[in-house]
């Protein structure tokens, strides 16, 4: 049976989660544990307390499955529910997030089914957009990664984050800006030591 849920939609698991299905529960988990850890690790540093958030989150889901309402989006769901319980977590890290980014994160991970071999080109281009991004203000550089890495649309992202639709499309504008800047500054930068050999 397993074969015949993994292709199915989000919705239908979450539909079939809630009444008790531990196969499309357990499916699931094995979508969104990895995105949800990379997410969560993004805003507080300490991995186990992100991995024990995770787990709390999926427990919690499976205790109070018959008292959840129909999710229109799982993932959507998943994601602001983690972000909320990382919020109450407190730690104080939440705050400090927005200042500055964990060197360690990597907002590019592809699921290892899909895995290939990059080019040392691609891998370089990667390297500079990932750093061009965590150069990026906390907040600018959050919406960047829901809306961009995440695909979660302005609406969703401004639920998330608890601010007006346009104030995320304010700090989107103003990151792709930033971001613009950077390029520039580069090719400029480039083509002067080009122009100095």
């Amino acid at each position: 049976m397993a074969s015949t849920l993994t292709d199915t939609d989000d919705r239908i698991l979450w539909q079939r989660f809630r009444q008790g299905d531990e196969e499309a529960f357990t499916l699931l988990y094995q979508r969104y544990v990895r995105v949800l850890y990379s997410y969560g690790k993004k805003l507080i540093p300490e991995a186990a307390v992100v991995e024990d958030l995770v787990q709390d989150l999926f427990i919690d889901l499976w205790q109070s499955r018959t008292r959840l309402a129909d999710a229109e989006s799982p993932r959507f769901y998943l994601f602001r529910s983690l972000r909320r319980r990382i919020h109450r977590a407190g730690n104080g890290h939440f705050n400090e997030r927005w200042e500055q980014i964990d060197e360690d994160f990597h907002p590019v991970t592809l699921p290892k089914e899909s895995e290939i071999i990059e080019s040392e080109h691609f891998q370089k281009q990667k390297n500079e957009l990932d750093s061009w991004l965590k150069s990026l203000p906390g907040r600018q550089y959050e919406v960047m990664m829901l809306r961009f890495y995440h695909d979660f649309s302005y609406s969703q992202i401004s639920q998330m984050l608890t601010i007006n639709e346009q104030s995320v499309r304010n700090l989107v504008q103003r990151a792709v800006c930033k971001l613009r800047q950077l390029t520039v500054s580069l090719v400029v930068s480039g083509l002067l030591l080009f122009l100095l050999k």
